[in-house]
C-alpha cells in the first residue's frame, strides 16, 4: 500500500482530546459552555461531558470541528469579543440566518461563504 494512502484511524483517546482541543478553541471566544451549547445546539450538560473526556458522537464531533474552524478564522478578522456576536447574529449574506444555525445544519460551507464575503468586503 503507498503510505500516503494510508488511512489513520483515531482511537477514543485521540478523538476525546481533539474534541477538548475545538472546545479550548471555542471557548477563546465563547465564554461559556451555555452559549457554546446554543451555537452548537446541543445541551449545556453535553458539552460539559465533552470537556470532561466524553467523546462526541460522529455528527457532534463534526460540527465542533467546523465551529472551530469558523472561529479560527473569524479570530484573523475580528476582534475576539465580536466572535460570538458574529456567530449569533442575524447574517445578510446567509439570508438573515445566523452562522450559528448553519454550524448546527452541518452546513459549513455557507458559513465559510460568508466569512469570504465579508473579508472582501462585499454586501448583501
Amino acid at each position: 500500500m503507498n503510505p500516503a494512502a494510508e488511512v489513520i484511524v483515531q482511537t477514543p483517546d485521540r478523538r476525546s482530546a481533539r474534541a477538548r482541543s475545538h472546545l479550548d478553541m471555542i471557548r477563546a471566544v465563547v465564554h461559556s459552555d451555555r452559549a457554546m451549547a446554543e451555537i452548537l445546539g446541543v445541551s449545556q450538560s453535553q458539552v460539559s461531558r465533552w470537556r470532561s473526556g466524553q467523546r462526541p458522537d460522529r455528527d457532534n464531533a463534526d460540527r465542533l470541528a467546523g465551529l472551530a474552524l469558523v472561529v479560527e478564522m473569524l479570530l484573523r478578522w475580528l476582534e475576539p469579543e465580536i466572535v460570538e456576536e458574529w456567530l449569533t447574529g442575524a447574517n445578510a449574506h446567509l439570508d438573515g440566518a445566523t452562522p450559528a444555525y448553519h454550524v448546527q445544519q452541518s452546513q459549513l460551507a455557507e458559513v465559510v461563504g460568508a466569512i469570504e464575503a465579508m473579508k472582501a468586503g462585499v454586501f448583501a
